[in-house]
Order: C-alpha cells, then sequence, then structure tokens
C-alpha cells in the first residue's frame, strides 16, 4: 500500500497564514524537502510586499505609460487615470476582505471541521490580499507624486481648468503625428496610413509632414555620421519646431468639417474647487 503522509501545517512567521497540505500517495517530496520550502516560505512573503507588483516605477516613469508624451497635461491625465485604477481596485478588496469577516463571524458559530475551514481559508485571502492591497496604496503615492513633480515643473497652477488641457492638445498632438512619422521612415522606410491620416486630421498636407520627416532624419544623420554622436534633444526640437510651425493648420481642418471652433468653451469645466 502507497504511503500516506500526515496532514502537514506549515505556519508562515508573518500575517499568521496557515497551509495545509494533504498529500496523499506521493512520494516524489521527502520530509526533509518540504521542510526546505516551508522556511524559505517567509522570504516570499517579504519579497512580494516589497516588488510583488507587476511593474517596476521606473517602468511606471518612462515605459508602461507614454510619459514621453509631449504634453505635460497628458502625463498628468494618464497619472490621474492610474491612480483612478489603483482606487478602484483598493475599494472592491477592501469590500471583498470585510465580506468575508463578516461570513467568518457567521461560520464561527457553526463549529464544524468544513466552517473551520472556511474560515481558514478566507483568512488567508485576506492576508493574501492584504499585500496586494498594500502595494496599491504605494502605487498610488508614486502617481501622485508623479502628478504633482509634473505639475509644478511645468508651472500648471494647481487650480486648472479643463480649457488650460485643451489649450495644449493641438501642440501636443502635433508633435505626436510626427514622432509617429519617425517612427514610421525609421522602421519601414514609410510613412504609415495612420500618420497621414493624423496629418490631414490637423490639417497638414501629409507629403509635406513627410518631407520635413524624412530632412530631419537625413541631417540628424549626418550629423550623427560626423560627429559620432547625439542627444534626444534634438529630437525634441524638430518636434517643438514642427508644433509651432503648424500650430494653426488644424484651422484648415475645422474649415473642411465646418465648426467654428476646438469643442466648446462655454461648455468646458472650469477648474473649480477640490471636495472636501
Amino acid at each position: 500500500m502507497v504511503g500516506i503522509f500526515q496532514r502537514q501545517l506549515i505556519s508562515l512567521l508573518d500575517n499568521n497564514i496557515e497551509i495545509f497540505e494533504i498529500v496523499t500517495g506521493m512520494v516524489t517530496i521527502e520530509k526533509e524537502q518540504l521542510e526546505k520550502i516551508k522556511n524559505r516560505l517567509p522570504e516570499l512573503y517579504r519579497g512580494k510586499a516589497l516588488i510583488g507588483h507587476s511593474t517596476s516605477q521606473a517602468s511606471y516613469s518612462l515605459q508602461t505609460m507614454t510619459m514621453i508624451s509631449d504634453s505635460p497635461f497628458a502625463r498628468m491625465k494618464q497619472c490621474l487615470a492610474q491612480i483612478s485604477k489603483r482606487k478602484d481596485a483598493l475599494q472592491e478588496s477592501y469590500f471583498k476582505m470585510e465580506t468575508r469577516k463578516l461570513e467568518n463571524k457567521k461560520l464561527q458559530f457553526n463549529n464544524d471541521e468544513e466552517s473551520m475551514l472556511k474560515i481558514k481559508e478566507n483568512e488567508a485571502l485576506n492576508s493574501s490580499i492584504s499585500v496586494s492591497m498594500e502595494n496599491s496604496l504605494r502605487q498610488i503615492g508614486l502617481f501622485q507624486d508623479m502628478y504633482d513633480d509634473i505639475r509644478m515643473n511645468n508651472n500648471i497652477p494647481e487650480n486648472w481648468s479643463e480649457k488650460d488641457f485643451e489649450s495644449q492638445e493641438i501642440s501636443h498632438m502635433i508633435r505626436s503625428s510626427f514622432r509617429m512619422g519617425i517612427q514610421d521612415i525609421m522602421a519601414g522606410n514609410r510613412v504609415s496610413k495612420a500618420s497621414v491620416e493624423y496629418w490631414e486630421q490637423l490639417g497638414i498636407h501629409p507629403q509635406l509632414a513627410e518631407l520635413k520627416t524624412r530632412n530631419y532624419i537625413n541631417n540628424t544623420q549626418e550629423i550623427l555620421l560626423k560627429l559620432g554622436e547625439i542627444t534626444i534633444k534634438l529630437m525634441y526640437d524638430f518636434l517643438d519646431d514642427m508644433a509651432k510651425e503648424f500650430s494653426e493648420s488644424y484651422k484648415l481642418a475645422l474649415i473642411r468639417i465646418g465648426v467654428n471652433e476646438l469643442g466648446s468653451e462655454e461648455f468646458m469645466a472650469n477648474g473649480g474647487t477640490k471636495p472636501q
């Protein structure tokens, strides 16, 4: 008859989590191996609490979101979206945790094996979710810091309005369109349909935009060959120049569409006050 290991109670040092292991008819894990795994489990929870989130702060700052976006308001908007996402997740986790606590209060009066097992399961789930909640809170703090830095470093008033946000959207879109053109040409030596459409939407003739983008790439290549090095500031300067040169082109698109202004200033939200 195949040997049966006794029920193993593994008590983790932190969070008072208890994991019950019932191993039946298995001979691949020896007692010493199980003990070694158990002794190293606390490090899992310590490390998970510190860096258990899926993305690093550096990646959040430079890669996960398009934080290299040409508009400080667009970057602030992304921070707000990330904060809102984690706040909603926190709220959902909180109510799940409280629901399990209420369930445990009811189950403890049953005093049967099934109820006791369910109580332990709920406690383990709550302990695990608390780690995730701590990570979410720290990420909220990260994005709040990023939001404040972006706002202050770009001299944006604390009580900014929707009008302030809209006022920089055209320059942001122009820079984005030429960045897309650079990416297209460097990747496949041709501009994509998306770039052509983007330029047209901004009232910029696609062939002129492509010519200027190719000239930039060719001139940059010459500088690189001559000096052996360049910095990303060269591209930023080009994007800024394009934003200035084509800052009024969108009006041609508005005429074509048949509208008088971008959006409606009358119905833009004012800065308002912060909720108390």
